[in-house]
């Protein structure tokens, strides 16, 4: 099954090994212990290890080869792939998988998926493949990319296998290049089959597109183009191809507030193009969208729905919109204002808070839009709006993108206070909505006591988290938040601090799980401890459960926290909440009482309960306060320098920015930047900041100044959207693609043409990405700019012709659906694909997606087929060769270190064949040396003993011995009685035993 083989990655170093011959030369010179043999086996060891030494250092490698092939099989999930034929490919991949696959050399297979990017389903494995319909891999099924999936599936392939993908697609790409993608896959050595999917529809209508005017006159009748195809499907007959397609094509106007049917009519669309005509007129300005749609009276006569609509976008400049959003509790608040606003021709909209709006394109009505004292959430026990976030984003982008006006104006429900801060309605203001002074003392605190019992699981726990970082989201960064959470026992989540610590709070609020029992009163006792060691001016808890707890004195709890000056809310989750009791705790705490039925409306609780802990956002001074002028603006153009007291604003903080704007200013309170009135340039629109209000609370003794209605007047006209002399300009869209390309035609007055400006593009994408692009000359007075439409929707887009002019608003409305328009045959390109061959293998194949059972059991070529060549897998065995090398670099010491003998070898012969070996000579001389030593050793101490016994000389033996040790001569040595010539041993000890005399006369020298 495995072909080994080997490989070097740096061969160069083999150069080395011209050394061996000087190796040789050099030892024949030095090494002179031993014979032939031991020289011999020597120089052997050393060259072996040289040799290993260089392999290890050109990192030789182990290659590999085997007969494994793995299968990917890149299945199209575009919207161009109806869900009918998309379940018969998931059935033809798992069964000709599951069919086909080659267990003996453990084929694999896997799947990858793609639309406009690749993701992988499953990654390849030697086992059968269970694929449903029901893919797990999230792709943009908006487009088609195959390069992508090709890269990918190159990417994801084992190294040890032969490769092969089979594509399952329609061809019909939208982005990439995928015949230079398969011929990289081709050239790297891997096999491409196809598998096309293919379309039955009779024929396909497409609505191509409804042209209107970017811009017109009010009363002005202008006319309105839709265009329509049909083109006859590729798998009829010729007479099926010829016949008409009726269906209904239906106009409609949205604008002004209202959906008009312009025109409704039963057509049949021959095959062919077909231009539908009508005029229209608009007697009120705003922007207008026009809908065209076609719909098929029998299904199937059509391949695709998805391309059988279009939009266009038609502007009625007016002298200014204005779109007044107020409190829905408060609906009347405003209609003074409003009023002066009509009576200086602007049209004024307003809408109450419960009914805004829901897309931007409603917004591109007016040209300004004014926030009057309306919170972030408003609402009370009985209902709560707020905006959302797409809502908020939508505001901020219509100013900065298309150039809208933004107003806000003051109340105890605007700016911080009504919990704007932290928002994108924040970003486009210029000013930050809390106090960053550090002289400034107010701040406010918020307890969250949340019920974590196993009731809460689910759906509930999680909306409480949401809440959580929502109410964290409107507190300032000098605020406190803590929350603390309970079931059968009391666990403080966050312990109370300051706000501006929100990643760490947002993370403890993550971990929140639901488990256990009931047990509120001792959450609650804690809340109040923390907050009553606080030193915030404002402090507010809410409590939230959805069951039965334990009895306890809550009443007397709460009346200690009122009378601590903290508010308590509560909120009754489910109808299994103790209600009775959680509305007692909440009229004694001075706080409200909330009972809801869906989680989802918890946050919006929270948001609301959380305004409270603003508060001391909030200044007043009855007695009134004074104005200071900081600067001049164009805002404040004819109004004299002294201005009339107010009695209360919101404070905030100006931006640190040098577009920023402050001309009224107040003094109070000291020691902190109180901006009155503020403005900025936003993008290429304007915002302005008005922090007291216009008349109901703070500013009511100016209804007898005769400045005030100048004032807001200049405000409101300063920030709108300007309107200027845009007849000279001309502007046009065209959908490549992906692409939109926008020409600009620019005249003077005179008629000539305008040359060498520099024209900017902003715009907002349907999922509220920022469109930008410059624009450049391409002709005298005309000008192109090009951006990619990644997202199918309504593009708002904003032409500045030159900086400070009036920008010209237009829209267009890309649909992503190029593979669905595109009905050219793409098999010729698939097959141009499969035709591809790997190096050393052949051509791929295409198949048949709609072959039966039985005609799939009787294919003889299959997808797994070994026709490629086989795979090869290389691994370093450097580090073998290395070990490999100190173990012969230790057999090569020990060769020089250590006498080798081969005598054993003589005896082992001898007991294998059982006979015994005869005494060696060696023997009976080691018998007469042990006889010898030990006749010396006897006479030695007897001479020892005879002069211990010798009592005349008993003190002085020791010297005695040593003097008969210094003049006693030394002895003859005993020759040995062998006539045999002396052997290794022999010489041996002779060279013993004259070593021990020389140390013996060193001794016993007089002289020492």
């Amino acid at each position: 099954m495995f072909d080994y083989d080997f490989s070097v990655e740096r061969p160069w170093l083999f150069v080395l090994l011209l050394l061996l011959p000087l190796l040789w030369t050099v030892s024949w010179k030095s090494l002179t212990v031993g014979g032939r043999a031991r020289w011999l086996l020597a120089n052997g060891l050393r060259t072996l290890l040289c040799m290993l030494v260089v392999m290890a250092l050109a990192e030789v490698e182990l290659v590999r080869k085997n007969d494994q092939l793995s299968i990917i099989y890149l299945i199209d999930r575009s919207l161009s792939i109806p869900p009918d034929r998309l379940d018969e490919v998931v059935d033809y991949v798992r069964s000709t998988a599951n069919e086909f696959r080659q267990p003996t050399p453990d084929d694999s297979v896997g799947v990858i998926t793609f639309g406009g990017d690749a993701a992988i389903e499953i990654p390849p494995w030697s086992s059968d493949l269970f694929l449903q319909s029901k893919f797990e891999a999230h792709v943009d099924r908006q487009q088609t990319n195959l390069e992508a999936a090709m890269k990918l599936a190159q990417a994801a392939f084992p190294p040890d296998a032969a490769k092969r993908v089979v594509i399952v697609t329609d061809g019909k790409e939208t982005l990439g290049n995928a015949m230079q993608a398969a011929r990289a896959l081709s050239e790297s050595g891997i096999g491409i089959d196809v598998v096309p999917v293919t379309h039955h529809a009779r024929s396909e209508v497409t609505v191509e597109k409804i042209t209107t005017p970017s811009n017109t006159r009010e009363k002005t009748p202008f006319n309105v183009q839709v265009v329509l195809r049909n083109q006859p499907g590729e798998h009829w007959d010729n007479q099926a191809a010829k016949r008409p397609v009726p269906g209904n094509m239906r106009v409609i106007r949205r604008g002004a507030g209202r959906e008009t049917v312009v025109v409704e009519q039963q057509l049949e669309l021959e095959p062919g193009v077909r231009v539908f005509a009508f005029q229209d007129e608009l007697p009120d300005a705003g922007f207008y969208t026009y809908d065209a749609q076609f719909t098929p009276e029998k299904q199937g006569t059509d391949g695709f729905t998805q391309n059988n609509h279009a939009s266009s976008f038609t502007n009625i400049e007016s002298s200014g919109q204005v779109l007044l959003i107020v409190n829905a509790a408060r609906p009347d608040e405003f209609d003074t204002f409003a009023e002066m606003l009509r009576r200086n021709n602007l049209k004024v909209t307003i809408q109450p808070s419960n009914q805004l709006f829901t897309s931007l394109a409603e917004l591109q009505n007016f040209d300004l839009v004014i926030l009057a004292n309306v919170a972030r959430s408003t609402g009370d026990t009985n209902g709560i709006t707020a905006f959302s976030d797409a809502q908020m984003q939508m505001l901020a982008d219509n100013t900065r993108d298309l150039g809208a006006g933004l107003i806000m104006l003051g109340g105890p429900d605007s700016f911080g206070a009504g919990g704007w801060a932290n928002t994108p309605v924040e970003e486009a203001m210029p000013l930050e909505f809390q106090i960053k002074d550090a002289k400034v003392v107010p701040v406010g605190a918020l307890m969250l006591v949340m019920d974590k019992s196993g009731s809460m699981t689910g759906e509930k726990i999680h909306w409480c988290k949401a809440a959580a970082r929502e109410a964290l989201r409107a507190l300032g960064p000098r605020d406190f938040i803590g929350v603390t959470t309970f079931d059968s026992v009391t666990t403080r989540t966050v312990p109370l601090q300051r706000a501006e610590n929100r990643q760490f709070v947002n993370q403890m609020i993550s971990r929140l799980s639901a488990d256990g029992g009931t047990d509120m009163f001792p959450a609650m006792q804690d809340g109040f401890r923390q907050l009553e060691a606080n030193e915030a001016a404002v402090k507010h808890m809410i409590v939230l459960t959805d069951g039965q707890t334990p009895q306890a004195d809550f009443l007397r709890l709460t009346r200690q926290i009122s009378d601590r000056g903290i508010t308590v809310t509560t909120v009754a989750v489910g109808q299994d909440a103790d209600i009775r009791l959680l509305n007692r705790i909440a009229t004694m705490g001075r706080g409200k009482f909330y009972q809801v039925t869906s989680p989802k409306a918890i946050p919006r609780i929270f948001m609301l309960e959380a305004r409270r802990v603003a508060r001391p956002l909030v200044y007043e001074n009855q007695s009134g306060i004074s104005i200071s002028l900081a600067a001049d603006h164009e805002m404040l153009k004819g109004l004299s320098d002294s201005f009339p007291p107010f009695q209360g604003y919101v404070m905030t903080t100006p931006k640190d920015s040098p577009l920023v704007d402050v001309p009224l200013m107040s003094p109070e309170p000291v020691g902190q930047s109180n901006a009155l009135l503020a403005a900025w340039q936003y993008g290429i629109g304007r915002s302005v900041c008005w922090t007291s209000d216009v008349g109901q609370r703070w500013t009511s003794d100016w209804a007898d100044w005769e400045g005030k209605e100048k004032l807001l007047l200049q405000m409101v006209r300063w920030s709108m959207r300007s309107s200027g002399n845009t007849s000279n300009y001309l502007v046009a869209t065209e959908v490549e693609g992906q692409k939109v390309k926008v020409t600009l035609n620019a005249l003077d007055d005179e008629g000539n043409f305008i040359n060498f400006a520099s024209p900017q593009l902003h715009g907002i994408g349907p999922a509220s990405e920022a469109v930008s692009a410059s624009f450049r000359q391409v002709a005298p007075g005309r000008y192109e700019a090009e951006f990619d439409a990644t997202n199918s929707g309504a593009h708002f887009l904003a032409v500045s012709p030159d900086p400070g002019q009036s920008p010209l608003r237009i829209g267009v409305n890309v649909q992503n659906t190029q593979e669905f328009r595109d009905r050219t045959d793409q098999l010729p390109q698939l097959q141009r694909i499969a035709a591809l061959t790997p190096p050393g293998g052949k051509p791929g194949e295409v198949y048949n997606l709609d072959m039966t059972p039985e005609q799939l059991a009787a294919i003889e070529v299959t997808p797994f087929r070994h026709d490629l060549p086989k795979a090869s897998s290389q691994r370093p065995i450097w580090y073998l060769v290395l070990v490999t090398a100190a173990c012969l670099f230790l057999l090569d010491i020990a060769n020089r270190r250590i006498l080798w003998g081969f005598a054993w070898a003589t005896v082992l012969w001898d007991r294998l064949r059982q006979q015994a070996p005869e005494p060696a000579p060696a023997n009976a001389q080691l018998d007469r040396l042990k006889a010898n030593k030990e006749t010396l050793n006897r006479q030695w101490m007897e001479e020892f003993a005879t002069k211990l016994d010798n009592p005349s000389h008993e003190s002085g033996t020791e010297e005695i011995i040593a003097a008969q040790a210094v003049e006693e001569p030394p002895r003859q040595e005993l020759e040995l009685d062998s006539n045999e010539a002396p052997g290794y041993l022999d010489r041996l000890l002779h060279a013993k035993r004259q070593t021990r005399r020389a140390e013996d006369t060193d001794q016993t020298d007089p002289a020492d």
